[in-house]
């Protein structure tokens, strides 16, 4: 059954083991961490227990993804809620009937990969769902968790994106990133460097 998000535990499944962390909250959208518990059940693609722990079925169109870099959020969450507090969250509809028809659903997954460094940087990540797209939800998701990452003490925020992926270039430079390099990745090919200085 869908709960409202007031409704919504501090991190989805943290009732199941001990983590907490706040939501996040913007005009339309409620970004819940993730718990450790959470995470591993999508890491073994088990989506019947993810489906029960977060209300709703996790999107069909990232099932094949693998979800690797959710490792460090999956095994140190347990005992540092700073992996799940920093971690991927996922987006849900503060009013349902107005985003998703009435019905329970994940509209996107936006956060950073880990902690600050011991410099103060952290890097962010988001997608929206392929029906939820252009409506703005990158930009509202991700402008938040910024806001919540100044008021936690990150000094600056990067970001990796294809050269070619022109949308999200254009996203982060509205958001005050700069590009300030590129790098070969061993799998994602070449990557474009942004940063985002906050403090």
């Amino acid at each position: 059954m869908w709960a409202t998000p007031d409704d919504l535990p501090p991190a989805i499944g943290a009732s199941d083991c001990g983590v907490h962390s706040e939501t996040v909250r913007t005009d339309r959208l409620v970004l819940a961490p993730m718990s450790a518990d959470v995470v591993r059940s999508i890491l073994r693609g088990d989506w019947s227990t993810t489906r029960r722990r977060i209300g709703c079925e996790f999107p069909l169109e990232w099932r094949e993804d693998g979800w690797r870099w959710l490792e460090p959020q999956a095994y140190k969450g347990e005992q540092d809620d700073r992996y799940v507090a920093w971690g991927t969250r996922l987006a849900f509809a503060r009013e349902p009937d107005v985003l998703t028809e009435g019905h329970a659903a994940v509209l996107a997954e936006v956060g950073f990969h880990g902690p600050p460094d011991t410099e103060g940087w952290a890097e962010i990540g988001y997608r929206v769902v392929a029906r939820y797209r252009r409506q703005g939800l990158a930009e509202e998701a991700a402008g938040a968790l910024l806001r919540w990452a100044t008021a936690h003490g990150a000094v600056g925020i990067k970001a990796s994106v294809r050269p070619s992926n022109s949308a999200s270039i254009g996203l982060l430079r509205k958001l005050g990133f700069t590009v300030t390099g590129r790098y070969e990745h061993d799998t994602l090919g070449k990557q474009a460097i942004l940063h985002l200085r906050l403090q």
